[in-house]
């Protein structure tokens, strides 16, 4: 799992490698954004974040998201585009990762990289790419759970045959496995979670989908009810303040 309760690492002050700027500033930055794919994470949106944290700027600033295209332009990182509904108009949500280039960069500063959230959903989840929706939703998931303080991570491993969570979070000593939904009609899921973990957490696209599917866990564990924990990405991407479980 990977949480935001972290030091940043200590990188040359310049860096002479094929691609990399010759400004300091923005190598400094590409330093960052290298440093984080290599520890997994993929949304550029997460990563940018992270990146104006340290950086003590707007994360929407054009300096700051220059840098993942520039990196981009030069090879040591590629990316990928997913849109999901959860407006009116669909939200278009972008992923990033290492090339080998990059992950060779990584090793000489010292940094060997891990499997990042987005090859792990690759892995062992997605198999198509038009699956990409979904892998964005989850990866969109896990970084607002570490934003309000949970350690998240993707695709955990989990000994219950029938149950194949999309994510994991964790704080204060409390634990859950979650489903990410971008549909419906997943009755057999739900009651195989109410069967695994005794709780059934899920995040729905925006708060119309969430009480749809809200409903659907009823029915499907009417024999045994079970406490459901429900939240949105719209709610989450507009409300910075809400907690990350909407319903409990």
């Amino acid at each position: 799992m990977l949480s935001h309760d972290f030091y940043y690492p200590d990188y040359p002050l310049r860096c002479d490698h094929p691609g990399v700027s010759k400004r300091r500033d923005r190598w400094q930055r590409e330093a960052v954004v290298l440093w984080l794919l290599s520890q997994g994470f993929s949304l550029r949106t997460e990563i940018e974040f992270l990146l104006a944290r340290l950086d003590g700027t707007n994360r929407h600033s054009g300096a700051l998201r220059q840098v993942i295209p520039g990196m981009r332009q030069s090879q040591l990182v590629e990316t990928d585009t997913a849109q999901l509904v959860l407006f009116s108009r669909r939200t278009r949500l972008s992923l990033v990762r290492l090339t080998e280039q990059g992950e060779d960069l990584c090793r000489t500063l010292g940094w060997e990289p891990r499997e990042s959230e987005w090859e792990r959903m690759q892995r062992l989840h997605e198999k198509a790419s038009a699956q990409i929706a979904h892998t964005a939703a989850v990866l969109a998931f896990v970084y607002h759970a570490r934003l309000r303080g949970w350690s998240a991570g993707v695709i955990p491993e989990v000994d219950e045959g029938r149950f194949y969570p999309d994510a994991t979070v964790s704080k204060g000593g409390e634990s859950f496995y979650v489903e990410v939904e971008l549909s419906e009609g997943k009755l057999p899921k739900w009651y195989n979670m109410a069967k695994a973990q005794g709780v059934i957490a899920l995040c729905a696209r925006n708060p119309g989908h969430r009480k749809r599917l809200v409903a659907e866990v009823e029915a499907a564990t009417r024999t045994r009810p079970c406490p459901i924990l429900a939240t949105d990405l719209r709610t989450l991407f507009v409300d910075a303040d809400a907690d990350l479980w909407l319903l409990t």
